[in-house]
């Protein structure tokens, strides 16, 4: 039999589709990823199978196919017709490898599909890592695999990911946390440290972040704070937090920390959920109220937006 039809084959595409899944997914790409991560279902399904016996693969019309595997029958490879997805799932089903309904595994195959056909549903597609790892990971138990030898740098992403101990804003900045990581670190793959390390050292721009606006105003006429935020809990640089007023006296203003961005992975975090979330998980951003003191120097523009805020 082709060695393209071994359990080693269908395996390594497997872990090829599924880490440019988690890639298009952390590139905001969720019509590719749900694209990827069908490919890796499908294709560790068929590796499940053929552990069983190579035949089960065959395409259930097609009996050459069938003779081929069971090797009583020569056959040219551009002719060999394997399962799809939906009937390796359902092959799996009747032997007791996947569980017997699973409507969000059924859900991302159908996305699959339509993400082949340009009509995935983005919204529901960026949820669907959840799935995904779920049943990858009971894949690699019917293998014998480890999840550090299919994910390797993605292990404990996806960990998280299915981790229902968790909430899921806590597992969403977590995951993005580990995508900014790996984006940044594949754009110096190949060159010299000091090339990284020069970039971790250097100012970051500090007039035009894409989470305020360079007028000092985040949104509704909001007057923001913008200072230092400490280390970016996923490349190490330095990152930016963002204030907003809360309450305002005839001398003070008081101030929240309502956002995080770094330049330099575009790592970002905004609201307070996730705010509270990014403090859990990187202590150097864990400063959440500042209080300015301005008496009567506060420009009169500046008090009429933080009038109107307040209203």
């Amino acid at each position: 039999m082709n060695d393209s039809l071994s359990i080693e084959s269908f395996f390594r595409g497997a872990k090829k589709a599924a880490h440019k899944a988690m890639d298009d997914h952390g590139r905001a790409e969720y019509d590719e990823f749900a694209l990827h991560a069908g490919v890796a279902v499908e294709r560790l399904a068929k590796a499940a199978l053929t552990s069983k016996n190579p035949v089960y693969i065959a395409e259930p019309r097609n009996a050459d196919t069938m003779l081929y595997l069971g090797g009583h029958l020569q056959m040219d490879q551009d002719k060999v017709r394997t399962v799809g997805a939906k009937d390796a799932i359902t092959l799996l089903r009747k032997i007791g490898v996947l569980a017997p309904k699973d409507d969000q595994l059924e859900l991302l195959i159908a996305m699959r599909n339509g993400a082949a056909h340009a009509s995935t549903d983005s919204t529901l597609a960026k949820g669907m890592i959840s799935p995904l790892a779920r049943t990858i990971e009971t894949l690699l138990n019917d293998l014998g695999k480890t999840l550090d030898a299919f994910w390797e740098r993605w292990t404990d992403a996806v960990k998280a990911a299915v981790n229902e101990r968790e909430d899921q804003v806590f597992r969403d900045v977590r995951l993005r946390i580990t995508q900014a990581r790996h984006a940044f670190e594949d754009r110096f793959v190949g060159l010299p440290a000091e090339v990284k390390e020069g970039a971790l050292r250097a100012p970051q721009p500090r007039n035009e972040e894409w989470f305020v606006r360079p007028t000092e105003y985040v949104k509704d006429g909001i007057i923001v704070l913008k200072t230092t935020g400490g280390e970016c809990p996923a490349c190490g640089g330095q990152g930016l937090l963002t204030w907003e007023p809360v309450q305002r006296t005839a001398t003070d203003t008081h101030y929240s920390a309502n956002g995080f961005g770094c330049y330099l992975c575009t790592f970002e975090a905004s609201g307070p959920e996730e705010m509270s979330v990014l403090r859990k998980i990187n202590s150097s951003t864990g400063v959440v109220t500042v209080s300015v003191t301005h008496g009567p120097t506060l420009p009169s523009e500046a008090l009429k937006a933080l009038d109107e805020s307040e209203g």
